[in-house]
């Protein structure tokens, strides 16, 4: 019926516009108020003719039949009786593709940290959207897991209330104990490690595009406020004085790593897991490998160590954990999913920094001396790139940098360590053998375990 009214109506716009008709727009009135209210219609053109809808219908029944003829001897095609919709391609569950993606990242020798780190993030995003095919993650998906990040506790892991719970139980829970969140800066990280995954899966065509795209937490100037500050010289007298720092000399890591962070400008986790034979004399000059389980690969590099570390003793320090047999320059750390330099620096925050020294200024850490080095070695007069070989940053891929300037040879990076000139901060030096009753203690610890490992374990 509907293909009749079309036709009749072509038939009366025809024959409108071949003929010179004055009541054109009563004529086209009458046939729209016969199709609106149903009736039967009857158009009477100026010159007698009618168009009647019984001979419409007729005129239809009989194109109909010739299409049926046409087609029955194949010269058209039948209409579709369907209109079919590919559906999206299913390219495997989200959770398949995650533990692909982290397996990728061990193949590439990414750090155990980062590992972790990211692992962690995709769980929770898993655990809040659930499983599905990755094609059917949306924008609603991203929703939830930036409104899980908004609520998610700080530190949840270190806390015995959230222990074995999933991550919907760990947000319920959080929003009834009304905990602390996170801070913007690692809501950013969190985002920054989901945004490479699904980066990953855009660059293997997986999907056609990354849901966290436009997306951001924080803007610059809460990067900015998020930043480390570097220890002022006031500060640097509080950290290392007689009164204060007179009780790191019962374990060597809580002396060393932060006399290790101030004249190496080396991270937490670098200073963490040296292994003696990490400190190498090479051509007269002094120094540590940085070269396990690195950031990245600027980070790769042979620190010398400044004439400070030399004067206090740092060399002949590990001759003796080395006269021990011990591997690791700082033995009985634990080791845990984010290396030693975690330990070191939840002592350093929490226990010296803020109980012990008092300072409470949140943008300080044990990472400020790694911002202490930078600041000291460019007020002495060294360039940018060359305090970026001294701590491990990248100096810049230009064309300029890659194939005229040379690295700077040990030579230089000796003598550019010893132009920094730190305040003299008169740090107490440590005992030989002040540290026997703690290696000793170690070492029996380590007898133990050892003989309390069950046959033909590794």
């Amino acid at each position: 019926m509907a293909s009749a009214l079309g036709y009749a109506l072509g038939n009366v716009f025809e024959r409108l516009r071949r003929e010179d008709v004055p009541n054109a727009r009563a004529l086209v009135d009458q046939a729209l108020q016969g199709i609106q209210s149903g009736r039967d219609y009857t158009v009477e053109l100026p010159n007698g003719t009618k168009l009647l809808p019984q001979s419409i219908e007729a005129d239809h029944r009989h194109a109909q039949d010739v299409i049926l003829a046409l087609t029955r001897a194949g010269a058209l095609s039948p209409p579709p009786t369907t209109i079919s919709i590919p559906a999206t391609p299913k390219v495997g569950l989200l959770s398949e593709r995650i533990e692909k993606f982290l397996s990728q990242m061990k193949v590439q020798e990414r750090s155990e940290t980062n590992h972790f780190d990211t692992a962690f993030t995709l769980k929770v995003f898993l655990g809040l959207v659930g499983d599905k095919d990755l094609s059917e993650v949306s924008p609603d998906d991203l929703d939830v897991f930036m409104d899980g990040l908004a609520h998610w506790p700080a530190n949840a892991g270190k806390k015995p209330a959230y222990r074995g719970l999933s991550p919907k139980q760990v947000l319920k829970k959080a929003k009834q104990r009304q905990d602390k969140g996170l801070a913007p800066r690692t809501k950013e990280k969190h985002l920054d490690r989901l945004r490479l995954f699904f980066n990953n899966c855009v660059e293997r065509r997986l999907i056609a595009y990354n849901p966290c795209k436009g997306l951001r937490i924080t803007n610059k100037m809460q990067d900015e406020q998020e930043g480390r500050l570097p220890f002022d010289e006031h500060d640097l007298r509080i950290i290392f004085s007689t009164k204060n720092f007179s009780h790191s000399h019962d374990k060597p890591s809580k002396y060393w790593a932060p006399i290790l962070g101030l004249y190496t400008g080396a991270r937490v986790n670098e200073i963490g897991q040296l292994r003696v034979d990490d400190l190498e004399q090479v051509d007269g000059v002094w120094g540590i490998h940085i070269r396990h389980q690195v950031k990245n690969k600027s980070s790769k590099r042979f620190l010398p160590l400044h004439p400070e570390l030399l004067k206090l003793g740092f060399v002949e320090y590990v001759d003796e954990v080395r006269g021990y047999g011990f591997e690791h320059v700082f033995p009985g750390l634990p080791w845990g999913v984010h290396g030693p330099g975690d330990p070191i620096a939840d002592w350093f925050n929490r226990l010296h920094l803020r109980s012990v020294c008092k300072i409470t200024d949140a943008t300080k850490t044990f990472h400020s001396f790694r911002h202490t080095f930078a600041s000291t070695a460019e007020r002495s007069g060294l360039s940018d790139s060359r305090i970026a070989r001294l701590t491990g940053h990248s100096t810049g891929s230009s064309v300029l940098r890659r194939h005229y300037i040379q690295p700077s040879t040990l030579q230089e990076r000796w003598e550019d360590m010893g132009k920094i000139r730190f305040p003299d901060l008169n740090i107490e030096q440590p005992m030989r053998g002040c540290f026997d009753y703690y290696f000793k203690r170690v070492k029996a610890l380590d007898e133990r375990k050892a003989r309390n490992k069950p046959k033909g374990k590794k």
